[in-house]
């Protein structure tokens, strides 16, 4: 087996407090846990300003592990080019992989993707001596989403994303969100022996790369303790379950709304059909046909706040994948960062995409060399532009007195002058 080129760190860490949801928990008191993954450089002992620090993201279902081909290999291209990686962070969201072991006791089954965004942002400040800029996001699915939120909350976080397969419609249905949640909980989620569940997903994932492939058995299962009939047990060991159950995936895939609230519009609908329950249905959006009996709203706000996401944004996508047509991927190309706060768009540079023509949803795991050279690549281009905008930042700042910084420059009282007594700026001359 080859050396990871990595020295990897597990952290443990608090998860942001208060849920979204009332019943993410067990309590609205009960504080979650992340498992994070620290990925330093072997090479890298000493690192320098400017050096890369990376924020994973992972998909639904999926340990955080399945991503380390795909940091293998963008560090190695990186390296050939000439820039370093200070670190890779990911973690697990609290209800999946070993987040979700650790936090069993106190989990409920009604999680927000938003809930990661902020546990996220909660992780950065924690270790934010670690992770000087420029911080870039790397996300896969949902996890894209939960990068997405976070760039959000705090535009100037990350300098660029890269979003693969991001999971981002105009509604849940349009998403193809029931089809994600039947897959979740139709999923074979019991093995009787470790044996039984390797020829399982050798024949189900037989298009992954086999180095994915061997850490999905290594961090995508776990022993089942049981009691079963010793005729049914398997002499080659213990029943194995998943890490991450199928619950806590579809739960995640759709929420419940089995009385049909509606979405809030009084100006339009002043007497709904069902009162509005900010406790337990506060963000039902979307037409009647949309929200009943299942809704997700995080995609559909994500959708409509494209415009003015702030880090210019590489979409790869996987050509088979139903949710990431021409049409759909031609929308979000169009829209991301072009609005008020945003990057600039596409217009400008600042957002592009990539496709894997043979490759699925799961694209990162089937293609990762596609995934970690076009990731690198667009790396390589956003830590030069990084720079560029540090030396505009500090040209002439640095330079001013404390005094010269904390107050306002004569420029101010010329300009407020400039406004007539109604408060309008007074016309300039024409020439």
């Amino acid at each position: 087996m080859v050396s990871s080129p990595f020295i990897i760190t597990e952290h443990i860490v608090d998860c942001q407090y208060i849920r979204e949801y009332p019943r993410a928990t067990r309590t609205t008191e009960d504080v979650l846990k992340l498992v994070v993954k620290k990925y330093t450089p072997k090479s890298n002992p000493n690192p320098r300003p400017g050096d890369i620090t990376i924020i994973g993201c992972t998909g639904g279902g999926f340990p955080k592990e399945l991503y380390e081909p795909v940091w293998e290999e963008v560090y190695e291209r990186l390296k050939r080019d000439g820039l370093r990686i200070r670190s890779i962070w990911i973690a697990n969201s609290a209800g999946q992989g070993a987040s979700a072991v650790l936090n069993e006791e106190n989990l409920g089954n009604d999680p927000s993707w938003f809930d990661h965004s902020r546990d996220l942002l909660y992780m950065i400040n924690q270790f934010k001596a670690d992770m000087p800029r420029p911080l870039m996001g790397v996300a896969h699915s949902v996890g894209a989403g939960q990068l997405l939120h976070l760039a959000l909350i705090h535009p100037r976080l990350f300098s660029s994303l890269i979003l693969v397969e991001p999971v981002i419609e105009r509604d849940f249905l349009s998403g193809k969100g029931p089809a994600f949640t039947k897959l979740a909980l139709g999923r074979k989620d019991v093995w009787r022996s470790q044996a039984e569940a390797t020829a399982f997903f050798k024949k189900a994932y037989k298009r992954w790369d086999s180095r994915v492939l061997d850490l999905w058995l290594k961090y995508g299962l776990k022993k089942l303790h049981l009691e079963i009939d010793p005729a049914e047990a398997d002499s080659s060991g213990p029943p194995v379950t998943l890490v991450t159950s199928k619950y806590q995936e579809a739960a995640q895939c759709a929420r419940p709304n089995f009385l049909n609230k509606q979405m809030l519009d009084l100006e339009r609908n002043p007497e709904p059909d069902t009162p509005h329950d900010a406790c337990f249905h506060p963000d039902v959006v979307g037409s009647a046909q949309g929200v009943f009996p299942f809704y997700r709203h995080e995609p559909k706000i994500l959708w409509r706040a494209l415009q003015h996401i702030r880090p210019s944004v590489l979409y790869i996508y996987g050509g088979k994948c139903p949710t990431s047509s021409p049409d759909r991927r031609a929308y979000k190309l169009q829209r991301t960062g072009a609005g008020v706060g945003g990057s600039g768009g596409y217009k400008n540079g600042r957002v592009k995409e990539v496709v894997s023509p043979h490759a699925s949803h799961q694209l990162p795991f089937e293609d990762v060399t596609g995934v970690a050279e076009a990731t690198a690549e667009w790396l390589k281009q956003e830590t030069a532009k990084w720079k560029e905008e540090e030396e505009r930042i500090q040209k002439g700042w640095l330079e001013l007195t404390t005094k010269e910084r904390i107050t306002l420059p004569d420029e101010w009282h010329t300009h407020l002058n400039s406004y007539s007594e109604k408060g309008k700026p007074k016309p300039r001359a024409k020439l």
